[in-house]
């Protein structure tokens, strides 16, 4: 009878026919056998082994000496009996859809191999180690129970699974209280769908729908709340419905949010505050602007009177007049909310500003500029040409008086002589840069003149 493991414990002797053997040697798996379950007898002969195990199998062999040979005996195996263990079942995917075939495979290790039977919720439905249903529907969903046993062991072992068996889950449909609302109202809107026990995700404009203190889920997802409904809730909204196997979601469900008209503002670009100033004939354009869904209507007041020539929320004044002075007022409205809000605006028109005695303009200055440095430039210029003509002027004076002292061509005289007429009189004449005015002693109609100019 084979060994039961962690049971039965085993002895084994080595027998020879030679009465001299000197020492004698135990070998499992070609090694010593060592272990708290190997025990030897003194003579080495027999071999026990506590508690056997599947690792305990061997083989086994024994090998004697003496002086002169030695020999191993023929390998021995223990069959040693053991299992079933845990089983393990195959595939490991727990979902199949409707209509499927649903396959199993049990397997345990085990010596002898061990019987199947499986079980459905814990009750019989086969004794083999496959399990196959063909076209399950969702009564099969449930747990699987492979057992596994061993006649001699007498132990058994078993493995549960939990199969679920799901539909193709088909498109929603999401419906609302309403689709077109006023803001700050409640709205409820629902995903409706065939299918029990469903998961149901929720999308706003095709991402995850983030939830709040205004917006939050009842009715295990099915049903989306909303409370007091903002401009911002406005767009696309979606469900989701899906199963292990698969998922659907729904066509898109568009929510309007009527609003305004608020936040109000009138631009121009003549702005300071709420006054505008616009010089005499030229154009004017007032635009007026708020937030409203849908769009608003407008009406301009000048000095409370309407303007029906502009019912848009533009205002325009092509060359402005003194008439054109006073309040602007725009109204705008929305039909849908039915409210109302207005601004209004100071319009000045003003006197084109003449430029004043000590205001010139960029070009003017320029010219100016420009003029000085030219005027200096002629200033130098006669400076510079003066100055060597009278270098020039002095110079030939000099080499008249030469000539004139030369010993050949004096002529000696004195204040008595008879002929002073003909003596040659010298004028000079003093030149001031500052001052182009010079003044000259007037010679006698028969002198001949000598100016000589000196600059100062």
């Amino acid at each position: 009878m084979a060994p039961v493991e962690n049971k039965d414990n085993v002895s084994l002797t080595c027998q020879s026919d030679s009465q001299d053997v000197t020492d004698l040697v135990w070998f499992i798996n070609q090694s010593s056998p060592v272990g708290d379950r190997i025990s030897l007898s003194l003579d080495n002969r027999t071999l026990t082994i506590i508690s056997v195990t599947r690792e305990d199998q061997g083989p086994y062999e024994c090998e004697i000496w003496n002086p002169v040979s030695r020999n191993r005996s023929e390998p021995f195996t223990l069959n040693i009996t053991y299992g079933p263990d845990t089983p393990v079942i195959v595939p490991i995917e727990p979902n199949y859809p409707v209509g499927a075939t649903l396959e199993l495979s049990c397997s345990a290790d085990s010596n002898p191999l061990a019987q199947y039977t499986w079980l459905f919720n814990g009750v019989q439905m086969t004794s083999t180690p496959q399990l196959s249903i063909p076209d399950v529907s969702l009564n099969h969903t449930g747990t699987y129970t492979c057992n596994a046993s061993n006649s001699v062991t007498g132990l058994s072992s078993s493995k549960d699974v939990n199969i679920t068996i799901s539909e193709i889950v088909s498109k929603p449909n999401i419906t609302a209280s309403s689709t077109n609302v006023l803001e700050n109202t409640t709205l409820v809107i629902t995903c409706n769908t065939e299918h029990q026990g469903i998961n149901i995700l929720w999308f706003f404009n095709n991402a995850s729908l983030s939830l709040n203190e205004r917006k939050y889920l009842s009715e295990n997802n099915q049903t989306l709340n909303i409370t007091n409904v903002r401009r911002e809730d406005a767009g696309s909204y979606q469900c989701e419905v899906w199963n292990p196997i698969s998922n659907n979601r729904s066509d898109p469900l568009t929510l309007t949010v009527n609003y305004g008209p608020d936040n109000i503002t009138i631009s121009s670009s003549s702005f300071e505050g709420d006054k505008i100033q616009v010089t005499i004939n030229n154009p004017l354009t007032l635009v007026c602007q708020v937030e409203s869904y849908p769009p608003a209507q407008y009406e301009w007041q000048v000095n409370g009177t309407v303007n029906s020539n502009f019912s848009d929320n533009t205002y325009i004044i092509n060359s402005t007049s003194w008439e054109d002075s006073g309040s602007y007022t725009c109204l705008a409205w929305n039909n849908v909310t039915n409210l109302s809000v207005s601004k209004d605006v100071r319009v000045s028109v003003v006197k084109q500003q003449s430029p004043g005695p000590n205001s010139l303009s960029p070009g003017a200055i320029v010219g100016i500029v420009f003029g000085v440095v030219a005027g200096v430039a002629l200033i130098g210029g006669i400076i510079y040409f003066l100055f060597f003509r009278s270098v020039g002027g002095a110079s030939e004076r000099h080499l008249t008086e030469q000539k004139s002292s030369a010993p050949n061509n004096r002529q000696p005289y004195s204040e008595s002589s008879p002929d002073r007429t003909k003596e040659v009189t010298y004028a000079s004449v003093n030149f001031d840069a500052q001052k182009p005015t010079a003044t000259a002693q007037s010679p006698t109609p028969k002198d001949t003149v000598y100016s000589e100019i000196k600059k100062k």
